[in-house]
Formats: C-alpha cells, structure tokens, sequence
C-alpha cells in the first residue's frame, strides 16, 4: 500500500511543482515530503528560481509521460461517457416520433442537438478539470448548463416571441460575453467570476433592450412578464455560478 501511495505522490509531484495542484494536493505531498527524502529533494529543487547557472530540475524517469497518460485516459473515458449520454438523450425524440405527430424533429435537428449536447459536456470536463475544487466544478457546471438553455431555447421556441425574433441574437451576444470574459480570465477561478457576473449584467440587459427596441414583440407569448422571469432565471444562474468561482478563489489562497 506504501509503494502504491508513493507513486501516487510521484504522479502527482509535477502538478505540484508547477502550482497547479489544489491545496488538499498540496498538503498531501508536503506531508508525505516530511518522510521522504527524494521527494523533499525535488520539491526543493522545483521551488528554485530559474537563473543563468540553475540547472535543469530532472523529475524521476518517465514520470511526466506516465502522469500524461492517466489524465489521456480520464479524459477519453470522461468524453465516452458524454457520447453514451448524448446519444441516450437523442432517444427520447427518436423514440418519442415513432408514437406521436407533435414531435417531428428532421436529420438537421438531431445533428444541432448533438453537436450542442457533445459540445456542453465536452466543454465541462475540460474546463472543470482547471481545479479540483467542488466550488470551482459545480460553478461551472452552472455556466455551461445556462449556455446550453439558452442556445436550445433560442433555437426551439425563442425566449422573446418566436425563434425568428431578431431580439433573440442578444441572448448569442450574451454568450460571446461570457466566452470572452472566460478567455481574458484563463479559466482562474477569480477572473471567473467576474466573468460570470458580467454576463449576468449581460443577460439583465437583454429584456430592458428588447423592451425598447422591439417592444410590440414582448407582447407575444410568453410576455413581457413572462421574458422577464426567464431571464431572471439565467441571471440567478450566472450570479450563483459567479459566487462559486470567488469561493473557489479564495479557497485556493489560503
């Protein structure tokens, strides 16, 4: 068991060195270094500072390439795990056409929904393996949960009258918001969540626009009340997920 905790520790030690580790990480291996001699060695010699005549810091044979293998194969395991779970949810229209006239989605329709499904989950596993935080994982959840109502109900129904609305584009500008803000933030928890309470300010913005730009369009269903209590939702959603991503922050500064 000790043999195996040791490798553990080895595998672990490069995320460490390059303080990407989350901190029950790092208080695992800086406890494990007290007993260990070669790993408080390359702990030390990673900490160094690069200079002219600092000499390179060799990690153990093979150990970054066996470290990159696990995460390969976590992630391929992840996305085939997305794949069934995509391919389960496409049943139920598939399914559900063999019974019913109301639901008649074409070749086109299962494509979209694919790619936009695949893609979300995809965009999850990606992003959420930035930190081993529960905070950070479940903040991202959020966003990328509110991004995929927000593209399926703009292209199924519309959120503003029908799906043809040109008020409806403001809720993709929204999104591009987000993609931004979340690409300026390289992902750190801090940026985040500012990101993410910019795009709450984006997504309030977009009823008040509406309202007075193309006003006589809120009058269709679900109504001006009824716009702005789904946009409260996604407000509510990108706000949450914001708080998550500050916790997360100051939980990796302690």
């Amino acid at each position: 068991m000790e043999s195996v905790h040791r490798n553990i520790i080895l595998d672990l030690l490069p995320a460490y060195i390059a303080g990407e580790a989350s901190e029950e990480t790092r208080a695992l291996i800086e406890e494990f270094a007290r007993n260990d001699v070669q790993i408080a060695r390359l702990i030390r010699a990673g900490a160094l500072e690069p200079s002219a005549t600092a000499q390179k810091v060799l990690l153990p044979e093979g150990l970054e390439v066996k470290a990159m293998k696990r995460i390969r194969r976590s992630i391929q395991w992840q996305m085939l795990y997305v794949a069934l779970g995509t391919a389960s949810l496409l049943m139920v229209p598939l399914v559900a056409m063999q019974f019913t006239n109301e639901v008649n989605w074409t070749v086109f329709d299962f494509i979209v929904m694919g790619a936009l499904l695949f893609g979300t989950g995809l965009a999850y596993i990606l992003i959420s393996r930035m930190m081993d935080s529960a905070a950070y994982k479940f903040a991202v959840g959020i966003v990328v949960a509110a991004g995929l109502l927000l593209i399926w109900m703009n292209l199924a129904v519309g959120i503003i009258g029908s799906e043809d609305n040109p008020a409806n584009a403001l809720y993709f500008a929204v999104l591009l918001v987000g993609l931004i803000g979340a690409g300026l933030a390289r992902l750190r928890p801090n940026g985040m969540a500012r990101a993410a309470f910019v795009t709450a300010l984006a997504q309030a913005l977009v009823p008040v626009t509406a309202l007075i730009v193309w006003r006589p369009t809120l009058l269709e269903p679900p109504g001006v009340i009824g716009v702005f209590i789904l946009n409260s939702v996604f407000v509510g959603m990108f706000v949450v997920a914001g708080l998550l991503f500050r916790r997360a922050g100051e939980t990796k500064q302690k």
